[in-house]
């Protein structure tokens, strides 16, 4: 049993290797020649996989540098699972990336790439719209519960581009900090 659990811890680490190489790769080329000059060949090749490897990780070369994103929100539908509102699973999820290791920086190069490159930036907003209605169906789908977290969902992107600008321009800027100002705008002040 040890040793298939063993095995089991092997190959999740390599995985996990792979997917973080094929994601730094492609933020790497992104930030380089844009998403749209970037093809999954490019990426495949400078992360050492064939493009078959890179599809078993991501559907999309877009999808590759939102890893963060995915984290995001499997951190945040944990914390809806326990039983926080909506503001609480967010303020945990934020204030969770400060103790993952390089979480914080990943986030930030992102939301500056986001700022500079449209297509990336639309593929970011597709992934969001498709997360905010599975954490609406999880909060039970009611109108209220779809207010809210479109509120939250616009309230936690606008945080993310005012603290990423911040933080490019030097600002020793707090993320929980500027979600939680954001948050105060919305007038919402029970969730469900």
């Amino acid at each position: 049993m040890l040793l298939v659990t063993a095995t089991n811890d092997l190959r999740e680490r390599r995985r996990l290797a792979t997917q973080g190489e094929i994601e730094a790769v492609a933020l790497e080329l992104f930030a380089e020649r844009g998403s749209e000059r970037t093809t999954v060949e490019d990426i495949a090749a400078a992360a050492g996989v064939s493009q078959r490897t890179f599809f078993r990780y991501f559907p999309t070369k877009e999808d590759a540098a939102l890893g963060v994103n995915r984290s995001f929100q499997e951190a945040f539908t944990a914390e809806l699972a326990r039983g926080r509102n909506v503001f609480e699973a967010v303020e945990a999820t934020l204030a969770g990336l400060r103790t993952r290791d390089g979480a914080v920086e990943r986030l930030l190069r992102v939301r500056c790439l986001l700022a500079r490159d449209d297509n990336l930036n639309r593929a970011a907003i597709a992934f969001d719209t498709q997360a905010c209605h599975s954490n609406q169906k999880l909060m039970g789908g009611t109108l209220r519960a779809r207010v809210v977290m479109e509120t939250v969902s616009v309230a936690l992107r606008a945080s993310l581009d005012d603290w990423a600008l911040r933080r490019h321009d030097g600002e020793d800027a707090d993320l929980l900090e500027i979600f939680r100002e954001a948050c105060r705008y919305t007038n919402l002040t029970e969730t469900p």
